[in-house]
């Protein structure tokens, strides 16, 4: 549901308003994005991988401050990074090209998105999986019907509230279900009478600021090329890239999911010094995703016209577009288990370091290529920063995984 909804989003969108419409509501989400995933990877990332830790060491004290770590300082960042958007308004809207009577929907949408996030990663790194994919399952068919309802009575004035609605039923239901299940988490926990608040907190802090750098810098850079899209070229240009974008966005869930499964899992076993299962793991995994992933890519390359012409005749013209970002999609499906294995362990510092090139290549090539090739030089400069930053953390990971196999 998760990859499904955006994508079902952009489709409804695109077939009853256009691209025009779908270019101005796709640049105001993903400005919401873009400071969401500041908060949700510093509080998100840090928080699933030391609640994982702490249930694998069987370690309550440690356990339960990460969890007033993660909610508490979500909420105070929150608080503080939606005062200075309202207060600044007149600068982000002029900056971003956004809807200046929408300022309250986004700061809505900011608070509810941040909290989504933070809710799914306490799942992963609780193993409630199966309640989340649960909650998850029906606050995507609320999405859906809200968005339908808005298609059909064509209220173009009412697209983003449909993601406030779902994610707040998200929200609600997540947190009457973690504090149900509370005391069966912490059944097999123990005590900690040496527990020391601080370096708890250092370690986490160390951690999630570590882990914030680079994701926020690799997942950012889609997001910023919507951004691009919309002030370099036009608003239709950024409807046919966001459109296609959705499409890449149902594959980027494999990467997520998988990574927020295998990131705990790692830490887990790190904190067990399993490191022969991680091995296992990481080989299993990597032979199933190549076969995915090439299966998936050459299925987009050979019907990426028929795939677009869904969204409507319009958006054919990004049939080369797409096209040039499959690569991006091959090698991040194929990347899950080694940036896992680097993230869940001492190794964090490699995969911000990839997210950072991503960036930086990213931007770079943009400037070069986007005034000569348009929409093309947005997807190409996006795959080049994949293909590097990427590759950089899967050679690390190969390197790592040397020392463990000498060890």
């Amino acid at each position: 549901m998760v990859g499904f909804v955006p994508f079902l989003f952009n489709y409804l969108i695109a077939k009853h308003f256009g691209d025009e419409i779908l270019g101005s509501v796709s640049i105001s989400i993903s400005f919401c994005l873009i400071i969401t995933i500041f908060i949700t990877n510093f509080f998100g990332s840090a928080g699933n991988k030391f609640l994982a830790e702490y249930r694998g060491s069987k370690n309550l004290s440690r356990f339960n401050h990460i969890i007033k770590l993660m909610f508490l300082g979500t909420l105070l960042s929150l608080i503080t990074f939606l005062i200075i958007i309202y207060f600044g308004w007149s600068s982000f809207y002029h900056l971003f090209s956004l809807p200046v009577e929408m300022v309250l929907t986004i700061l809505f949408y900011i608070f509810v998105r941040t909290f989504y996030i933070i809710f799914r990663r306490a799942f992963y790194g609780t193993d409630l999986i199966k309640q989340y994919v649960v909650i998850e399952i029906f606050s995507g068919l609320i999405m859906i019907c809200s968005i339908l309802y808005v298609c059909v009575n064509r209220i173009n004035s009412f697209l983003i509230e449909t993601f406030i609605i779902s994610y707040s039923f998200f929200i609600f239901i997540s947190a009457i279900t973690f504090v149900l299940n509370y005391r069966k988490i912490k059944l097999d926990l123990i005590e900690d009478k040496k527990f020391k608040s601080k370096s708890t907190s250092y370690s986490f802090y160390k951690y999630g600021l570590t882990s914030m750098i680079g994701t926020v810098a690799s997942t950012g850079t889609g997001y910023l090329s919507v951004i691009i899209t919309g002030i370099y070229l036009t608003n239709s240009e950024a409807g046919i890239y966001s459109s296609i974008l959705s499409i890449v966005s149902i594959l980027m869930f494999i990467p997520k999911l998988f990574t927020q499964v295998f990131l705990p899992e790692f830490s887990k076993l790190f904190g067990q010094n399993n490191f022969d299962e991680i091995l296992k793991i990481l080989k299993k995994s990597t032979i199933l995703l190549i076969l995915l992933s090439f299966s998936i890519c050459f299925l987009i390359f050979i019907f990426s016209e028929d795939i677009l012409r869904m969204f409507g005749e319009n958006f054919i013209t990004g049939k080369t577009a797409l096209i040039i970002l499959i690569p991006s999609v091959f090698i991040r499906i194929i990347s899950i288990p080694f940036i896992a294995f680097l993230s869940g362990t001492k190794y964090v510092i490699y995969p911000n370091i990839g997210g950072v090139i991503i960036l930086l290549v990213s931007v770079a090539t943009w400037l070069f290529l986007i005034p000569n090739l348009g929409l093309m030089g947005v997807a190409l400069g996006y795959t080049i920063g994949i293909l590097v930053g990427i590759g950089f953390q899967i050679a690390i990971a190969l390197t790592k995984l040397n020392l463990f196999k000498r060890k």
